[in-house]
């Protein structure tokens, strides 16, 4: 159906103005999200196959036969590398070990999920897979990402929306609960964070940040990591982007 429409005279463009997203604020364009249901998980990795591994995009979700394609936009990208270099400063003054993943694609073919991070970092020592993942989601929509994460047993999920971050926290049962506190970094002021983000500039939010943990305690986290782990020996590793 769809390709019908593309092939059809004004189609193409017809359809990417009915897709784009309405303007979440002046100036801030949010992201495109665009789902297929029914899509085989051989299907789905051929399809990132010929998209190229050093794309700059779009982004590929998958879980359960539903693809997620999704671009990016300004002001979704400036917002990742913002919250990204404030983690930068907070690990740096605390101490904590870690090892950054970045964007590198997660894939598990048994649970048939994959996931293109924003962000994502091993707590501790380096795994087969992050123990927290950011994601920026200026617009509804797409693929349910918890339930994504959830098959990688990624400790905590991050998700930026509405102008705050809400934090979900793996359990015990293997479901996702919001809590305002990270687990992982319970030291984080999550409010000095999110009015950090609000200034739209690059100096000054990150002076204030690094001023607003002038009186946090420095300790260094033990290397063996967070209690919950997500390694799972049968699935291959994350290839970088």
């Amino acid at each position: 159906m769809v390709a019908s429409v593309l092939t059809h005279p004004g189609g193409e463009a017809a359809l990417e103005d009915l897709l784009r997203p309405e303007a979440a604020a002046p100036g801030a364009t949010p992201e495109q999200r665009v789902v297929f249901c029914g899509v085989a998980w051989k299907r789905y990795l051929a399809f990132d196959k010929q998209l190229g591994d050093d794309r700059p995009g779009p982004r590929l979700y998958y879980v359960d036969g539903q693809l997620e394609i999704m671009t990016t936009s300004n002001e979704h990208e400036r917002i990742k590398k913002w919250i990204g270099g404030f983690m930068d400063i907070y690990f740096d003054k605390t101490r904590v070990e870690i090892m950054p993943r970045g964007q590198a694609t997660m894939r598990l073919a048994l649970k048939e999920a994959g996931a293109e991070p924003d962000e994502s970092w091993c707590i501790g020592p380096e795994k087969e897979f992050p123990d927290l993942v950011l994601e920026i989601a200026l617009t509804s929509g797409g693929v349910d990402k918890l339930e994504v994460y959830r098959r990688f047993k990624v400790s905590e999920v991050w998700v930026w929306r509405r102008g705050k971050l809400e934090i979900f926290a793996l359990g015990r049962t293997g479901t996702y609960a919001q809590s305002r506190k990270s687990r992982l970094l319970p030291g984080l002021d999550v409010a000095l964070l999110e009015r950090c983000v609000a200034i739209h500039s690059w100096q000054q939010p990150r002076q204030t940040f690094r001023a607003g943990l002038s009186n946090l305690r420095e300790r260094r986290r033990p290397l063996s990591g967070p209690t919950t782990s997500n390694r799972n020996d049968s699935a291959p590793l994350p290839r970088e982007r």
